[in-house]
């Protein structure tokens, strides 16, 4: 009885060999490469987040002002530098460090955290310190849609 559940279990498997060869054949060809923007330079005497720097004068340009209920926008947000700790977040929805909080709606949990201009376009994103992720109950390696508000 051992020797028929081996055989069957051999030819099982060696079946199954054979299907999942196939799996992994590509007949299309490889996308081509995306070229990412090269960001400008910043100069390192001016404040980041200032007029007087290129990307400061966008910033400036590019926040919104917050609504009555202090809602400021809806980002996608991913996993900012885990070294840098704290409860932070770097988004393009403010132009100077202010406090805020962040809403994930997945979970309904708030967090307080310092809001940083990351300099970066309307709509590019925003990055999240993982002891803010944590707190928010998101997840760390997703993309988890973020409400941002002012104080």
């Amino acid at each position: 009885m051992k020797h028929v559940l081996f055989v069957a279990l051999a030819c099982l498997v060696i079946s199954g060999c054979s299907r999942i060869g196939g799996m992994f054949d590509r007949d299309d060809p490889a996308p081509a490469p995306v070229a990412a923007p090269v960001p400008a330079p910043v100069d390192p005497v001016a404040e980041p987040g200032t007029a007087e720097t290129a990307e400061g004068a966008d910033a400036v340009a590019a926040a919104p002002a917050p609504a009555a209920n202090g809602l400021l926008g809806t980002t996608v947000a991913s996993l900012g530098n885990p070294a840098d700790s704290g409860l932070w977040m770097s988004t393009p929805l403010v132009a100077q460090v202010q406090p805020g909080r962040i809403t994930y709606p997945a979970s309904g949990v708030t967090v307080a955290v310092e809001l940083r201009p990351s300099g970066g376009a309307a709509g590019s994103g925003s990055q999240v310190s993982l002891q803010a992720l944590q707190a928010l109950k998101a997840p760390i390696t997703g993309l988890p849609q973020l409400e941002v508000y002012a104080p």
